[in-house]
């Protein structure tokens, strides 16, 4: 009975002993994590560049040399044997000893990233860096105005506009499908990320149009290490009437926009982003002049067509990156949305303007190979090969892309662009005839953004070339009576 009444009480106790085993296996592999993660920062804070921070900056600290910190920090944090002697003798006051460990390590990290940050001071040039952060925070607005723009409409036609339609309205595009595109779009960036196209219409043979295009290109280096966030309205918005906002936080390397909605908007966001979760921006650049460039140089022997060609064959390359990206997501089964219809006939629907691509890419690659010349002047692109810049819209608009459109003031030649790609707009998705796009062209340029735009902007001068192609020129008025 006695050895029974032991067996039980033995029972009993092996599941407090079971907990306490393995509690006591969690602690000794945080602390080997630990032990770790010290051995490494040590081995960085007597690495050979903190020593030549030390020796740059000694100026700054006579009295304070690489010896002195190692001497004081040596003690402070070899002490992983002090550690393990302490968890035998006193195990509760562990957390406070390593809490003070932290807080000893972060000390000297500190001391060190601010040496590192006067070495940088003192080798780089304040008025580039300065240029800089003035081009990057121009191209981040510009990103932020577009995209808020583009989820906007996205988000509206997710649950319709709200209102009733007109019966006796034509409308090509089956509402239903449209609300199906734009949840197809959200979870697009969520998964595969945003693709930024940049439109330059910037003539790169004047030297402050060739300094705009040479910003822009480090700009974009810039954006790519933005990230996107959403987060839910708490209390009033905070910018009244308006149903987004945004916040910026991080630095250089890492940047955080995030974006406030109202709870209507922000409960249509795929679940992902709902929870918290960020996607990248993929900055694309192309670029041509409205005139032909034939004679004109750029640096060290290379053209200025070549010089375009390098950007816009870089471009290129990352926009088909994109793509393999996005082609993934779709073939992806787990993310297509619920829907009676077969999964292939589904996955064919999807992938059916994707594999349209191809074609448009052996367009831009023969507008970035080609040869431009005078001789080019009456042709249908016009000798610049401004045509490229068409097809790479229409190319990234197919990959869900926002677009931004560039010039030296933005007034000129961004509203040519603009009224073009509204009228191209509307012969692809609402049925405009495509004889009739010229003539939708120029009744844009008579009104609208454009007509907007120039008198909020009287004294910017129209450097638009004389010379560029037909889909670029204003409306011209008829000759008069007996001119030929």
């Amino acid at each position: 009975m006695f050895t029974l009444m032991r067996w039980t009480q033995e029972m009993r106790c092996l599941p407090v002993c079971g907990s306490l085993m393995t509690s006591r296996r969690k602690l000794h592999s945080f602390l080997e994590h630990l032990f770790s993660q010290v051995e490494s920062i040590t081995s960085l804070l007597k690495g050979a560049v903190v020593a030549k921070a030390f020796e740059q900056t000694k100026c700054f600290t006579p009295g304070r040399g690489l010896q002195e910190f190692q001497q004081e920090m040596d003690p402070r944090v070899n002490c992983t044997k002090k550690l393990r002697v302490h968890i035998k003798q006193d195990p509760w006051n562990l957390p406070s000893s390593v809490q003070a460990l932290t807080h000893t390590i972060a000390k000297f990290v500190e001391e060190v990233k601010t040496r590192l940050l006067l070495v940088l001071l003192q080798y780089t040039d304040s008025e580039i860096q300065l240029r800089r952060d003035m081009v990057f925070c121009q191209s981040l607005v510009a990103a932020v105005c577009a995209f808020s723009q583009h989820l906007l409409a996205v988000l509206n036609q997710t649950q319709g506009s709200g209102r009733e339609a007109d019966p006796e309205a034509p409308d090509p595009q089956d509402p239903q499908e449209a609300q199906e595109a734009s949840r197809r779009w959200l979870e697009q960036i969520a998964s595969a990320g945003l693709l930024l196209h940049f439109q330059s219409l910037l003539s790169p043979n004047l030297t402050d149009e060739q300094a705009m295009l040479e910003d822009t290109q480090v700009a974009l280096i810039d954006l790519e290490k933005v990230t996107f966030y959403f987060r839910q309205f708490e209390g009033e918005p905070l910018v009244a009437n308006m149903p987004m906002s945004y916040a910026v936080e991080g630095t250089r390397q890492a940047l955080k926009v995030c974006f406030y909605l109202e709870t209507f908007y922000f409960s249509q966001l795929p679940q992902r982003l709902r929870n918290g979760r960020g996607f990248k921006i993929y900055p694309v650049l192309f670029t041509q002049a409205l005139e032909s460039m034939e004679g004109y140089y750029y640096r060290d022997s290379v053209s200025v067509e070549e010089y375009q060609a390098q950007i816009n064959s870089a471009s290129l390359d990352k926009v088909k990156q994109y793509y393999k990206r996005l082609r993934a997501f779709y073939l992806d089964k787990s993310n297509l949305p619920p829907s009676s219809t077969p999964k292939a006939a589904l996955i064919d629907k999807l992938m059916r303007p994707l594999n349209a691509l191809e074609e448009l890419y052996r367009l831009m690659e023969s507008f970035i190979s080609s040869r431009r010349t005078a001789a080019c002047q009456y042709t249908a692109c016009g000798a610049s090969g401004v045509g490229l810049l068409t097809v790479a819209s229409e190319l990234c608009s197919r990959l869900g892309a926002t677009h931004i459109v560039m010039c030296n003031s933005g007034v000129h030649r961004c509203t040519l662009s603009v009224t073009l790609e509204q009228a191209i707009l509307l012969a692809r998705s609402h049925g405009l005839p495509p004889r009739c796009i010229m003539q939708a062209t120029d009744v844009m340029r008579k009104q609208g953004a454009r007509v907007q735009n120039s008198a909020k902007n009287l004294g910017v001068r129209d450097r638009t070339p004389s010379s560029v192609p037909r889909l670029y020129k204003l409306c011209q008025p008829p000759p008069p009576d007996g001119d030929s």
